[in-house]
């Protein structure tokens, strides 16, 4: 069982809250951890959404503009790319991003895995389900 379907196992039921879930674990899965993030971050920086990025960074996490998340993450690319591996719209997804993105940002910044300019410390990231049971922690 992939990762991704265990976060499907795991978010069946919750309707609006299950598709969060779903989006936050194909990102991760896209991502790869820390170091993804820190890439996503750097691209937003270079779209002109740093400060989005201060925000959530300071825990001003409340769903974004799914436009703005759009422009941020320069394209749609990243996004269909999750609606592949969710099969969700990428419309769906879009939204959902507006939700966990600014919650998965914060939290990694505000641990010490990565900088708000995108940079990975030395601090060890936490395995993707633990970030993953804390971002649904904060959605459910």
């Amino acid at each position: 069982m992939s990762f991704l379907d265990s976060v499907t196992n795991m978010a069946k039921g919750l309707s609006e809250g299950g598709d969060h879930a779903a989006v936050a674990g194909g990102l991760l899965e896209h991502l790869g951890g820390a170091g993804g993030v820190a890439s996503l971050i750097q691209s937003m920086h270079q779209n002109g959404a740093g400060g989005l990025v201060q925000q959530w960074a300071n825990g001003q996490t409340q769903p974004a503009n799914p436009g703005a998340i759009e422009q941020a993450i320069g394209g749609s690319s990243l996004i269909d790319s999750i609606a592949q591996r969710t099969g969700m719209s990428p419309d769906t997804v879009k939204m959902s991003l507006a939700t966990v993105l600014p919650l998965i940002v914060s939290h990694l910044t505000a641990n010490g895995h990565v900088t708000t300019d995108g940079q990975v410390t030395g601090t060890p990231a936490p395995e993707s389900g633990s970030l993953l049971q804390s971002i649904l922690g904060k959605l459910l």
